[in-house]
């Protein structure tokens, strides 16, 4: 399947990018999960996009979904334009919940994202 969806790693006005260094992190410790993420923001979201459901997606709060792997990786992303979606943050889940850190970063990544000029 080609990808209809393009899907774009957040960046903050001074360059730093928590998912990023969350990816860098990952392909050093554990190359396995990394292979997932990478297959996950590469294939799965930019094949499926929005019509992607649980288990795969669920949405969190506001705009902000969670991208989601029996492994335990968590991504934290949402759809900017009709065919671009902008991945924020991630982790491999720790506990049941959701990291509200990390929500909360998406949340403040999407506001910064859409207040600028």
């Amino acid at each position: 399947m080609a990808a209809n969806y393009q899907v774009l790693l957040y960046e903050d006005a001074k360059g730093r990018s928590q998912i990023k260094s969350w990816l860098e992190e990952l392909k050093q410790t554990n190359p396995s999960l990394y292979a997932k993420a990478r297959w996950m923001l590469k294939e799965l979201l930019p094949t499926i996009g929005p019509d992607l459901k649980e288990p795969w997606a669920k949405h969190i709060e506001g705009p902000v979904w969670e991208l989601r792997h029996r492994s335990g990786i968590r991504i934290y992303y949402w759809r900017q334009e009709k065919t671009v979606f902008v991945a924020a943050a991630g982790e491999v889940k720790q506990r049941d919940k959701a990291d509200r850190e990390l929500i909360d970063y998406a949340l403040r990544a999407y506001t910064e994202l859409n207040s600028e000029d």
